[in-house]
């Protein structure tokens, strides 16, 4: 029996799972964020289920806020 990995690209979250505050549509919209904003921050996530693998820099992984209407 083998185990079965999953590569992730994408890491979707809600508020409640850790979705950084500052990072916010409406701001982001108005004046873009810039990558310099947020280099050598570490942010942390709980809460999802199963164990995820995200590739490591410079590989892109994106970070996108689930929001339910």
């Amino acid at each position: 029996m083998g185990s079965f990995i999953e590569v992730n690209d994408t890491l979707q979250i809600i508020r409640e799972q850790g979705w950084p505050p500052e990072l916010d549509l409406e701001t982001h919209l108005k004046t873009p964020y810039d990558f310099s904003d947020f280099k050598d921050r570490v942010f942390e996530f709980k809460d999802k289920s199963k164990i995820r693998i995200y590739k490591l820099a410079s590989v892109r992984n994106f970070l996108v806020e689930v929001i339910f209407q």
